[in-house]
């Protein structure tokens, strides 16, 4: 049986890994991101409580640029599983258009 619509497989390929490259980048820029806002909303003025402000507002752009990174790779790999999807109705339909037409002859 020939393998028809093979760029979608190979699509489909590229998006894992696009998607983990996503991921991984995802929560490096996480963490430096969080490190970094804290770092200058802390060096804004003096005090304690401009140090906990900071903290607080480095982990929000944190979780807030890990939670976008995560469904990013989320929506990615649901992509990949839709072209999998895909590419397996257009094998399924044309194996049962075959059986019809060999039932039919």
């Amino acid at each position: 049986m020939q393998k028809k619509y093979g760029f979608l497989s190979f699509a489909a390929r590229v998006l894992r890994v696009v998607a983990w490259v996503v991921l991984v980048v995802g929560v490096i820029l996480a963490i430096v991101s969080g490190i970094g806002v804290a770092g200058w909303a802390s060096g804004q003025t003096t005090g304690i409580a401009s140090g906990i402000a900071g903290g607080i507002l480095g982990f929000l752009v944190a979780i807030a640029v890990a939670i976008f990174s995560f469904l990013t790779w989320v929506f990615l790999l649901a992509t990949r599983e839709i072209l999998f999807l895909l590419i397996d109705v257009e094998e399924n339909t044309r194996n049962t258009a075959e059986g019809v037409a060999k039932e039919a002859s």
